[in-house]
């Protein structure tokens, strides 16, 4: 039986990818790492001292992909450090649900075609200038490399004077669609259940009972505790009811006992986060 250790396969897959955009020739590094447009938007031209709406804007080239937070097998999560800003008290970045690539042998999570991350920014001081600076690491993929990348951003947004009305930008449409799919708890948690399935090698049975007429089926993304490997859902449909049944890598159902589990169901047009405590014994 295998046993996935994420930290050190991306450790590994990591320096792999250091290794090989070295041996690259300075023109590939520059011109062939599949992002197409990489910078800091805002929704709005400038800031009353309220949160504001802004976001990371990443386009990626036919074929390339990037990350999720937790990567999967393989794969480098993204790193986001905000420290040279100023006049900013805080800022919290949201995940957009991502896809699950299902490629023999590794299972990654990660955005295809581009990704945006959107900001909640808290301005410290409203009669100054919020300056945003960030640097970031992150990877890219695409079949036959991926290369680690690190980019230096900056976003300077003006303190509104007290006669503006505030005025949005051409990003502010993009950043609330990427709002939007960012999972959210569902009005009743009760519209997923899931226990272990009897009688067989590990197996979680995950039924979503909110899928009615006209809706297609939402990708299931399983996160638990380091050192368990959730595979590839066989995925049914019974009624307004999708089965998801889930091969589950673990010693022993057991160790998940108290362990809380978290469920992303991410569909076309919106995406759920649920968390749930399983017993050992189903």
């Amino acid at each position: 039986m295998r046993f996935a250790t994420p930290l050190p396969a991306r450790f590994f897959l990591a320096l792999f990818c250091a290794a090989l955009a070295l041996a690259l020739p300075p023109s590939a590094r520059a011109g062939e790492t599949g992002v197409t447009r990489l910078s800091l938007i805002a929704a709005s031209r400038a800031h009353d001292g309220t949160p504001l709406l802004a976001g990371i804007d990443m386009a990626l080239a036919k074929g390339w992909k990037t990350y999720w937070r937790i990567p999967g097998d393989s794969g480098i999560a993204p790193v986001f450090d905000w420290s040279e800003s100023q006049n900013v008290a805080g800022v919290e970045l949201r995940w957009p649900a991502p896809r699950r690539f299902d490629d023999p042998g590794d299972i990654t999570y990660g955005y295809k075609g581009g990704v945006i991350w959107p900001l909640r920014v808290v301005p410290e001081n409203p009669s100054l200038p919020v300056m945003l600076r960030l640097a970031m690491h992150y990877g890219v993929c695409s079949d036959a490399v991926c290369v680690p990348r690190d980019a230096t951003l900056s976003l300077d947004l003006p303190a509104m004077p007290a006669d503006w009305k505030m005025m949005e930008t051409p990003a502010a449409p993009r950043l609330r669609a990427a709002l939007a799919r960012v999972p959210v708890p569902p009005a009743d948690a009760g519209v997923l259940t899931a226990r272990w399935q009897a009688d067989t090698a590990p197996t979680l049975d995950v039924r979503f009972h909110g899928c009615g007429r006209g809706c297609a089926t939402p990708a299931l993304i399983v996160e638990g505790p380091r050192n368990v490997w959730f595979g590839v859902p066989d995925v049914t449909r019974e009624g307004g009811t999708v089965r998801y049944l889930v091969p589950v890598e673990v010693l022993s159902t057991a160790m998940l006992e108290d362990e809380e589990l978290t469920f992303i169901l991410a569909g076309a047009d919106k995406a759920y986060v649920i968390r749930k405590r399983l017993g050992a014994g189903g």
